[in-house]
């Protein structure tokens, strides 16, 4: 089944294993440009989500990535061959990578790097403008990731993080 996004400048349909969930918003399929996830299910997203312009899904043949409820993806890039998972009720700023790895997902016929972590984002996380979120993250309910930071480790939930490479900078009360 072809789908074409009613709003669309770019005329290209929509990948068919991407769910969309319900009054939940794409910008444009160009979101997609560099998008080869071989998986049933290569993205889905939740209800009531947003993903704004300069968002991609950069995902090789293995990547999937399941965006909650309730969320905003303003400008993100998800770059990976693995899963990325992002809890409900999660902002995600402008120009934030997230990638498995540190280099960009191959083209079709370079050699496979082999496997690669997952990352998995919890609910009620805000992630800030220009963070890079790397392979094998876990990111806690309730977390704040500072603008500019580099998050490669686990974060505990309610904990705000900060700096190259992350670190606490303080406790949340939930």
């Amino acid at each position: 089944m072809t789908r074409y996004l009613e709003h669309d400048w770019f005329p290209r349909p929509l990948p068919d294993n991407v769910a969309i969930g319900e009054r939940s918003w794409i910008y444009s399929s160009y979101a997609f440009l560099h998008y080869r996830s071989e998986r049933k299910s290569g993205v889905e997203i939740g209800n009531d989500t947003g993903v704004y312009d300069g968002s991609f899904f950069e995902l090789g043949p293995s990547g999937r990535v399941r965006v909650g409820d309730f969320c905003s993806l303003v400008g993100a890039i998800i770059s990976s061959d693995s899963d990325v998972t992002v809890g409900d009720h999660t902002f995600i700023a402008h120009r934030v990578v997230i990638s498995d790895r540190p280099v960009p997902v191959p083209h079709d016929g370079a050699p496979d790097a082999g496997p690669t972590p997952s990352i998995d984002i919890g609910e009620n996380v805000w992630i800030g403008a220009h963070a890079v979120v790397l392979g094998g993250t876990r990111i806690g309910d309730g977390a704040v990731i500072g603008a500019g930071t580099v998050v490669d480790l686990e974060v505990p939930p309610y904990t705000v993080v900060a700096g190259n490479p992350a670190r606490v900078v303080r406790r949340i009360e939930p």
